[in-house]
């Protein structure tokens, strides 16, 4: 490839990802790779393109790494909604959900389960992590993905949805399809221990897991249980002692009003077990309200059957008195319900109206108490039906995102701007939001702070080392933003709105948005470790 190939981004402000202080120079790009940073930049008059950066600042791609787009670029291969935010690369298998390993007699019960990312149902053409990584190569993805291995999916493919203890025959087979997926370049396991089947794991299943994932220096990412008081922490951080395996700590937050303002304490916490030689580390996203599948807060034993058993159980008078009455005692059992807390933000057809209305106001639309449309939802809708639940202090959300060991991860997927329902706005504008709200409203991060936590903070902990920062031979995923102008659009009755500010996005060396429009071009890879 001769010189003229070559793309100049002059005169930007340069934040390489690395922390350290943003220098005015230029950036060149030639092929798949960065060439060189030059600060101060060099002589004009030089060969290849250039591309005027001045007022503008050049950073790293963004890897955001807790999503949920695992069927994202299969559904929608552009789904716009993270690049253009200057996403570039999307982690994928996040909460135990992964769309492999599929054993082929439980196919329909993981694509069932797969729902509960609040996708359409998704037909799995393949066993493995490898096949899965054709599928999606095959389909062309603007963006990068790296995947992740989902418990909930080990567990249904070594013995189904039950609620039962493992036998040493299912965790030999679970080690196996773990193992093999490391192996084929899967980068981790993660765990979803409020989703059901997750949520029936011992720790000793989890920890024979974790050793498997230890052996092979690979990620362990945990979404926790909700428990009284800070042993879900306790919980992650026993796992990392007995296992020696890296810890991400997903999504973390306080989501009982009655341990509100109390992230000082959970970050002592972080702290000490670290000097007590684990390597943990945690992602956030930058809202004080959540989202998940409604079917999550069932009690367990309703959902351990799957979708069609839940609107069969939920037709027998007993059984759905018995829900009903455990789905009041609390959000997962403990925490008092605000229904004017929780929006529904996805139903199902003719339920559509609810969308955008709080569950408090639906049920009294419908003259029945919240727990009897809650269960009416998801007897229609099953793993479909979605909610956000406002359960967050900002306080909290504030005091995590500015810790050295906060990295953000927006735990939403790459949308288009058609997709169904309200979903959380996170998915259109969890970075920007960073950048607009944390960086230049309230001063709470710097830029070369924000920016490390979203691009090679994640790449270290995900063992990739050719990408998260600007430098010499690395992958040319970069990103020009119009650092004033970054604006998250949507809001929480109209999210479904691109992000504003991301002047220009390269994926591989190739443009993919231009002028702060898509390009058209689709050069995203299926990363392996």
């Amino acid at each position: 490839m001769s010189a003229e190939d070559e793309v100049w981004l002059r005169g930007g402000l340069i934040v390489d990802g690395s922390g350290g202080p943003p220098v005015e120079g230029d950036v060149g790009i030639r092929a798949e790779r960065i060439i060189d940073v030059v600060p101060g930049g060099i002589p004009h008059g030089t060969a290849g393109r250039d591309v005027d950066c001045r007022g503008m600042v050049v950073t790293p791609g963004f890897i955001d790494i807790h999503t949920h787009s695992d069927a994202s670029f299969l559904l929608n291969h552009t789904a716009p909604s993270k690049v253009m935010q200057g996403v570039t690369t999307e982690v994928v298998g996040n909460c135990g959900f992964s769309a492999f390993p599929v054993d082929p007699d439980r196919r329909a019960l993981l694509e069932e389960f797969l729902k509960g990312l609040g996708i359409p149902r998704l037909e799995t053409a393949w066993v493995d992590f490898e096949g899965y990584a054709q599928a999606v190569a095959g389909a062309r993805p603007v963006m990068n993905t790296a995947a992740l291995v989902g418990h909930g999916a080990l567990r249904i493919a070594a013995m189904g949805m039950g609620d039962t203890d493992s036998t040493a025959e299912a965790r030999d087979r679970m080690a196996i399809l773990l193992r093999t997926a490391l192996e084929q370049g899967a980068f981790g396991l993660s765990t979803g221990l409020t989703y059901v089947p997750s949520s029936f794991a011992t720790p000793d299943e989890l920890h024979a897991l974790g050793r498997v994932v230890a052996d092979s220096g690979a990620l362990y990412a945990t979404h926790a249980r909700v428990t009284e008081g800070f042993d879900a922490f306790e919980e992650a951080f026993e796992f990392g002692r007995r296992t020696g395996a890296r810890v991400q700590f997903s999504h973390v937050s306080l989501n009982d009003p009655r341990s509100w303002g109390k992230a000082g304490d959970v970050l002592e916490r972080f702290e000490k077990v670290e000097c007590e030689g684990v390597d943990i580390r945690f992602d956030v996203y930058p809202y004080d309200a959540s989202a998940s599948s409604l079917t999550q807060y069932l009690p367990a034993w309703l959902q351990a059957d799957g979708e069609e058993a839940i609107a069969a159980h939920l037709n027998d008078a007993e059984l759905h008195e018995r829900a009903r009455a455990e789905l009041s005692a609390g959000l997962f059992g403990s925490i008092p319900w605000d229904w004017s807390r929780v929006l529904l933000s996805l139903t199902g057809p003719g339920d559509e109206d609810m969308e955008g209305r709080t569950v408090k106001e639906a049920a009294d639309r419908e003259s029945v108490t919240p727990e009897d449309l809650c269960l009416r939802l998801c007897a229609r809708h099953g793993n479909r039906a979605q909610v956000v639940l406002f359960y967050r202090s900002e306080d909290d959300v504030r005091a995590f995102l500015r810790h050295r060991m906060a990295i953000l991860g927006s735990d939403g997927s790459a949308l288009p701007e058609s997709a169904p329902g309200r979903p959380h706005p996170r998915n259109f504008g969890a970075h920007a939001r960073l950048l607009q709200r944390y960086v230049v409203d309230d001063q709470l991060l710097s830029l070369p702070e924000a920016v490390h936590k979203s691009t090679l903070a994640a790449a270290e902990r995900l063992d990739v080392p050719d990408r998260g920062r600007l430098a010499r031979g690395t992958m040319a995923d970069v990103v020009v933003l119009d650092l004033p102008n970054v604006r998250e659009v949507g809001t929480w009755t109209d999210p479904c709105r691109q992000a504003r500010g991301v002047r220009d996005v390269w994926i591989n060396g190739t443009a993919v948005v231009s002028a702060g429009a898509l390009t058209g071009a689709c050069p995203g890879q299926v990363l392996r470790r």
